[in-house]
């Protein structure tokens, strides 16, 4: 080490005095530049690795919301799991630690708000060992997606009658009525997609938004909010579909979904319209086979409260 020093010196001397010449100065330079590029490779590769693998990381997120409701009886909060495209994804074997997370989470009500299965797979294991646990845990209602739909109209799956029977609450375009610590709640859903509104869940919205109920509504399409609903009196929408853009970029959200192209208007977390707010969950899963990135499967809790100042439990 000592020798090397002396060596380094002898080189800076011979710069200075001028008794080195260009060629061996040109190799000198040469020869740092690259010790640098090394040193600095080598720093960079496990920050890329991080960086890479945080990005692309596929581990479950619970993320937590509060929305403040004067309808709420004074002083209670109702805790709302929600859950929407899991695509036949599976947490641990049978979604066994998906549902020890939501167990913990301790709901007063279990949201699911579509494409839990996929409308070109048949199989329902996934979704209805999932209801089976899930039923254990807090009272779950059910607004199915497209993907649902698919299976329900077109190939004729008995996937709603199966999950009846588990005592799962399936809402196809009506509501349910229900109290919740002390505070009447109206479930409702609207399972149609936009171009379908007027058809099929017109007449049922009409009259559901009349109600003075605490008004949560459960409509897969956050399109539907783009200008059917827009300026709709609803205490709280939960929306799915868009799978958090699939890419999430820094400060400006999701980049794509097919339905709308780049950029979706609402594509995750709390959003404030004229007369409601709306919640569009990132989802737990995908169907296009592509990787989500910067976008780490999404449960999503909302705390509706009767007091403006909280904290998460």
């Amino acid at each position: 080490m000592h020798r090397k020093q002396e060596g380094e010196k002898d080189i800076e001397r011979e710069e200075k005095n001028g008794t080195i010449s260009d060629g061996e100065l040109k190799k000198r330079g040469r020869r740092r530049r690259r010790r640098r590029i090394i040193f600095w490779g080598l720093l960079m590769i496990p920050v890329l690795i991080f960086g890479i693998r945080y990005l692309l990381s596929d581990e479950l997120e619970v993320t937590f919301h509060h929305l403040y409701s004067r309808k709420m009886a004074c002083g209670e909060t109702v805790r709302v799991v929600v859950l929407s495209d899991l695509h036949n994804r599976e947490f641990g074997p049978d979604n066994e630690d998906l549902a020890a997370v939501i167990a913990s989470l301790k709901p007063d009500l279990i949201a699911v708000v579509g494409d839990m299965v996929n409308g070109d797979d048949e199989n329902l294991d996934v979704i209805l060992t999932l209801c089976d646990k899930l039923v254990k845990i807090g009272p779950v209602y059910y607004s199915p997606g497209n993907h649902e739909n698919n299976l329900l109209y077109e190939k004729g799956s008995p996937l709603e009658n199966l999950l009846l029977e588990k005592g799962v609450h399936v809402l196809v375009n009506r509501a349910e009525a229900v109290t919740i610590r002390k505070t009447p709640f109206l479930i409702g859903s609207l399972t149609t997609a936009p171009d379908g509104y007027e058809e099929y869940g017109a007449v049922f919205f009409d009259e559901y938004e009349k109600s003075r109920d605490f008004k949560l509504l459960l409509a897969h399409y956050p399109s539907l909010y783009y200008e059917a609903l827009a300026d709709g009196d609803i205490d709280l929408g939960i929306c799915g579909h868009y799978h958090g853009g699939q890419v999430r970029l820094p400060f400006m959200g999701g980049l794509y979904h097919g339905d709308t192209g780049f950029f979706p208007k609402y594509n995750g977390g709390m959003y404030v319209l004229p007369n409601s707010t709306i919640f569009v969950s990132r989802g737990l899963g995908g169907h296009s086979g592509l990787p989500r990135i910067n976008n780490r499967p999404e449960l999503a809790v909302i705390d509706i409260n009767g007091r403006q100042e909280t904290e998460i439990p």
